[in-house]
């Protein structure tokens, strides 16, 4: 994914946050500022636990432009939210894509689902809350075998999508079955890595989706993907796949 993606800050703690009183609480907190261009389709992931359910109007709140438009992804086509605040005091937000039919339910976007923004102007998006994974716990995120799974890293971790294991930290896509890929959108189509440990010792387990020239990660040139906070992605997984991820 080529939008760059900038973190304001995002608190990760290797122990428990201690008050003065003693009491002492597993949740780490932090915040990421996500940009988005104006009119561009933007693939992201909000990295953190917000509100009660992490719905559009708890993650966005006010902040999005008049006709900007959330989508979640199906599993074969998107759901379409749209904002418009401008109908009056007491009057729904979110509306179907005609912006004239209120949304009977409103989409979540949860730490590690993926969805597009389609912003009205330009805007930097402020993501604050709560990591979804208590310290010394782990999430784990059961991936569909053969289909198009959009996700994101659920603690927010960024570098090489092999870093760390559920104990040491890291985004930890590690032990995937040979053939699976990973999609990462380029604002007009995907950069795709595919996973491939078969070569040999010494060789690269990352290529390009013909399976035999290796993967060149565009923002690091090196032959592992990365990934930045916030970042989604989609994965396709060539067999059973659970994504763990840890603090």
């Amino acid at each position: 994914m080529r939008n760059t993606l900038l973190i304001a800050a995002a608190a990760l703690a290797a122990s428990v946050i201690s008050s003065q009183a003693g009491v002492y609480s597993q949740n780490v907190v932090g915040y990421a500022n996500l940009p988005a261009a104006a009119g561009k389709n933007v693939l992201l992931e909000c990295p953190f636990t917000i509100g009660a359910s992490n719905g559009v109007n708890e993650v966005f709140g006010e902040s999005l432009p008049v006709g900007s438009e959330v989508l979640t992804y199906t599993g074969s086509g998107y759901n379409i939210a749209l904002f418009d605040n401008t109908f009056g005091a007491g009057q729904p937000e979110w509306y179907q894509s005609d912006d004239a039919t209120p949304l009977a339910t409103l989409p979540t976007v949860p730490p590690g689902r993926g969805f597009f923004l389609v912003a009205q102007g330009n805007i930097t998006n402020t993501f604050a809350g709560a990591v979804a994974v208590n310290v010394g716990t782990s999430n784990n995120m059961v991936l569909v075998s053969g289909k198009n799974n959009l996700v994101g890293c659920a603690v927010p971790y960024a570098g090489a999508v092999t870093n760390g294991t559920s104990s040491t930290g890291g985004p930890n896509l590690n032990n995937l079955p040979v053939g699976t890929e990973l999609l990462f959108y380029t604002g007009s189509g995907y950069n795709i890595a595919l996973f491939d440990n078969t070569f040999g010792a010494g060789q690269p387990t990352w290529y390009q989706s013909d399976d035999a020239t290796p993967y060149v990660d565009p923002a690091t040139g090196g032959n592992v993907p990365t990934i930045t906070v916030g970042q989604a992605f989609f994965v396709v997984p060539q067999g059973a796949y659970t994504w763990t991820t840890g603090l």
